[in-house]
């Protein structure tokens, strides 16, 4: 082994267990969209009297949310709630009401105040 390897290797075995896990390299764009609260339905239209589902990402760990629900550029109705896991996700299912009009919606989910939220469209079809 030459000098500089050597030597190389007694300064590694020297620094910390966090200086080295902090040299690694890291994804700190992909970290940032983990972070980020994202909702998604699994369908982009839905009939009265149908499920939906909201999938919530992004959130604050073990919290609670309220499920919000309205017209675009309106003021949105508390159609639930949800609870975070330990990864900041959740699953809800949304029951439409029988009589619920046609239009086009968003669903909002929130948490703090609504400081932390993520919204997704979707639209609700006659048969």
């Amino acid at each position: 082994m030459t000098p500089l390897r050597c030597t190389a290797l007694a300064a590694l075995a020297l620094l910390p267990a966090a200086a080295i896990a902090v040299a690694q390299p890291t994804t700190p764009r992909l970290r940032a969209a983990e972070r980020t609260p994202r909702l998604t339905t699994d369908a982009a239209t839905v009939k009265p009297g149908e499920t939906l589902t909201l999938t919530g990402r992004g959130f604050p760990r073990n919290a609670h949310l309220a499920l919000l629900a309205g017209a675009p550029n309106a003021n949105a109705k508390r159609i639930g709630g949800a609870q975070t896991g330990q990864r900041g996700t959740f699953v809800a299912k949304i029951q439409i009401r029988a009589h619920s009009s046609a239009g086009a919606f968003v669903a909002r989910a929130c948490s703090d105040a609504c400081s932390v939220k993520a919204s997704a469209r979707f639209r609700i079809v006659t048969p």
